[in-house]
């Protein structure tokens, strides 16, 4: 399942030397938020992970396919209703005979919520 454009939306893609960061908007009214929970709504991990694969796929500008998840840490809840807006900075891109490999943190303002490394195909 796609996420982009239904769960978030891209509000801002700013190339960096090193590493590329997305600026973007959750849709609380999406139906993984309605399931996930009603009335407190949250994002689910596996949806924080697809969209950083989505992520970069916009940025390759090629599908790709998540292989592992070396690493994943959820330091905090990410709420529609309290963070509508969350930036991914994707970090330490390596492309390489075994696939893509990156380190993405999901940040709200200077908070850290989520950290991935992980490795796809």
């Amino acid at each position: 399942m796609v996420l982009k454009d239904s769960l978030y939306s891209i509000q801002k893609k700013q190339q960096q030397e090193s590493s590329v960061c997305y600026d973007l908007a959750l849709h609380a009214d999406h139906f993984i938020y309605q399931a996930h929970f009603p009335g407190e709504p949250i994002t689910p991990g596996v949806c924080v992970i697809q969209m950083a694969k989505e992520l970069l796929e916009d940025h390759l500008q090629r599908p790709l396919a998540v292989s592992t998840v070396k690493n994943v840490k959820f330091l905090a809840v990410i709420s529609p209703i309290a963070h509508p807006l969350v930036r991914y900075t994707i970090d330490r891109i390596q492309e390489g005979p075994d696939g893509v490999k990156a380190v993405v943190d999901v940040t709200v303002g200077e908070q850290l919520m989520t950290h991935i490394s992980l490795q796809l195909n």
